[in-house]
């Protein structure tokens, strides 16, 4: 008898929980929401996505004016809409216990801007993603320009099969290269490609120019060049060189300014 009175007692515990979940269940997708909350993750305070613009969307895209009950709020909606945007990398959306929907956006981080031969550009991150320029924001960042010949329509990833025939993935190697060594990235302002595939460099600080060469051997010509910079700091004899070519073995060939 105790034995059954026991998986009574149990069974009526569970029962009154399971109520008590449904209850609450029903109670909490039939609540109001409360609010948005929304973060834009970035490094930057202001970026290619505007806060309130896309507040704006989030709601309006959930009609809050006519539908605020948690349970038609249409998440899978907002989601995505976000991701249609294309400074948008990721989206994540829930409406938390306190009724409030949360939406986290992430922002796109690009490393270079690039120029084609029309004077159009793009943004491309360290995967090589490519995004679109945003007239009313504009991040400092490594350019390039020069003969380089690609669509400013069709975005996607560098490595594409619409790019692959164009001068915009050597480019873009060599650029990353240059973002990711500590000294290039802050002597180097702006890579020009010529007509014949060859990388030239304006430098910060100097009106000296550096004639890169070819794609081939990216890392030991950034290596010779801050040797050469290095050993020559100080040195007045710098500031008679019109340029210093890099293109040759083991060593770094300098043009002097012609003498008037």
């Amino acid at each position: 008898m105790k034995k059954i009175l026991n998986i009574l007692l149990l069974t009526l515990t569970l029962s009154a929980m399971v109520a008590l979940g449904v209850y609450f269940a029903y109670d909490y997708f039939h609540d109001n929401l409360k609010g948005l909350n929304l973060t834009i993750k970035r490094n930057v305070d202001k970026g290619f996505i505007d806060y309130e613009e896309t507040y704006d969307v989030v709601m309006n895209i959930c009609d809050t004016a006519n539908n605020t009950q948690i349970n038609t709020i249409p998440l899978d909606s907002v989601v995505t809409t976000l991701n249609a945007i294309p400074w948008v990398v990721g989206v994540e959306a829930n409406i938390n216990l306190q009724t409030y929907m949360d939406v986290e956006i992430v922002e796109c981080e690009p490393i270079v801007r690039i120029y084609n031969k029309s004077g159009k550009s793009v943004y491309l991150d360290e995967e090589g993603n490519i995004f679109p320029t945003r007239q009313n924001y504009t991040p400092h960042l490594l350019v390039g320009s020069g003969n380089v010949n690609f669509s400013v329509n069709d975005l996607g990833n560098v490595n594409d099969s619409i790019y692959r025939e164009t001068e915009l993935p050597d480019l873009f190697k060599v650029m990353k290269e240059i973002v990711k060594d500590e000294y290039a990235s802050k002597r180097v302002r702006q890579v020009f490609v010529d007509k014949k595939k060859n990388y030239i460099f304006s430098l910060n600080s100097t009106d000296i120019i550096v004639i890169f060469g070819d794609v081939n051997n990216i890392k030991e010509k950034l290596s010779k060049m801050r040797h050469f910079f290095d050993k020559m700091q100080g040195n007045p004899e710098l500031d008679n060189y019109k340029e210093i070519n890099l293109n040759y073995f083991n060593q770094v060939v300098c043009t002097k300014k012609n003498k008037k």
